[in-house]
């Protein structure tokens, strides 16, 4: 039973680890599994929902009689494996709802736990012998299901996970998006700021640059009157300047 569920497990699109967990013994804060009695609990399989609600999976359920059953060749055994049978269920129907899982796992919990048949015609044996054990297990808080039923309720599961992420890749987008337009706006006060910083710097050139060569008694031309008169320079003015002083 336990390698059918995991294998169901394994095909159903759910990570070990993250979305379900085989032989839980610690909850999340890693504090050991126990009862009201302090007895030690270890579910096969817990099955976390993306609201952090979580379903036990267990199947710990013999078929030895169903087997006999099968292949009953009279009236009598047939008879005998039957019972036999619906008392096997209905013996790990009361089983688990003393340990009464789905109140010690996970901190959201929910109302019930999942008794998984892990063979079809079992299942379909046990509930065409007697209509209503489902029921009656049901009202004891114990979901019976055949492989056909987990597949899809892991399926479902699998959906809310995946739509989960990508509400959760959504936010973060979006997150990451204002985050990013909010450097750009930072960004294109800068180049504003650089804008006017090299507007001042140039408008200061330019009015140096009259100081220096325009108007009369300019810098560049009373350096070249003193150069007329003899002074001793090794140098030449910018070539900028000497062209000016040639228009």
């Amino acid at each position: 039973g336990e390698m059918v569920l995991e294998s169901i497990l394994e095909k159903s699109g759910l990570q070990e680890g993250q979305e379900y967990f085989l032989q839980l013994t610690n909850d999340e804060r890693g504090t050991s599994l126990r009862d009201e009695e302090g007895h030690k609990l270890r579910p096969d399989v817990v099955v976390k929902y993306p609201d952090g609600r979580c379903v036990v999976v267990d199947s710990k359920v013999s078929l030895t009689a169903f087997i006999e059953y099968a292949n009953a060749d009279n009236e009598k055994i047939t008879a005998d494996a039957s019972a036999r049978h619906l008392k096997s269920v209905r013996s790990h129907i009361d089983e688990l709802a003393r340990k009464n899982y789905q109140q010690y796992i996970g901190e959201s919990r929910l109302d019930f736990v999942m008794m998984f048949i892990p063979n079809e015609p079992a299942y379909i044996a046990a509930m065409r012998l007697d209509p209503g054990l489902w029921q009656e297990a049901y009202d004891r808080k114990v979901l019976i299901v055949s492989p056909t039923h987990l597949v899809s309720g892991l399926r479902l599961i699998e959906q809310l996970w995946s739509r989960d992420k990508v509400t959760k890749n959504a936010i973060k987008i979006a997150e990451d998006a204002g985050k990013m337009y909010d450097k750009f706006a930072d960004f294109t006060k800068d180049m504003d700021r650089i804008s006017t910083a090299l507007n001042n710097a140039t408008k200061a050139h330019s009015d140096a640059m009259t100081k220096l060569s325009s108007g009369t008694g300019n810098l560049k031309k009373r350096a070249e009157d003193l150069k007329a008169l003899g002074i001793k320079a090794t140098k030449q003015l910018a070539a900028s300047l000497r062209d000016s002083a040639d228009e």
